[in-house]
Formats: C-alpha cells, sequence, structure tokens
C-alpha cells in the first residue's frame, strides 16, 4: 500500500520510528528517494525493513 507520496506504507511506518533515517531520508535527491523506495517494495519482512532504515541511519553512503 502506497501513501500519497508514492512511499510504501511499511517504509512510512519504519521511518517514522527512526528520525534520523527520516532526515537522512529527507535529504536524499529525488533519484536517491526513487531507488531507495523501489529497494523497499520488495521486502518480504518487518527484519528487513529494519535493516534498511538502519543503513538510512547511518546515512547515504551505505547504499550509493
Amino acid at each position: 500500500m502506497n501513501d500519497l507520496n508514492g512511499i510504501p506504507q511499511g517504509f512510512g511506518m519504519a521511518l517514522t520510528k527512526n528520525i534520523k533515517a527520516m532526515n537522512n531520508f529527507s535529504n536524499l535527491n529525488n533519484e536517491e528517494k526513487k531507488r531507495i523506495i523501489e529497494l523497499t517494495r520488495s521486502v518480504r519482512s518487518k527484519e528487513e525493513m529494519n535493516r534498511i532504515v538502519s543503513k538510512l541511519e547511518k546515512g547515504k553512503n551505505q547504499f550509493f
């Protein structure tokens, strides 16, 4: 399920639990955001989503 911004609901919920990751995500450029969002669409478990959010907390160089 997606919200109005195209962010998968599970990803949005996980970001709300990690303010630093949310801030890091919001500071990405649009192309980087799209790449992360596409990555989250294939997530099959809460643990896998938490790993992505944890990487975001550490910074974008965990992905790019």
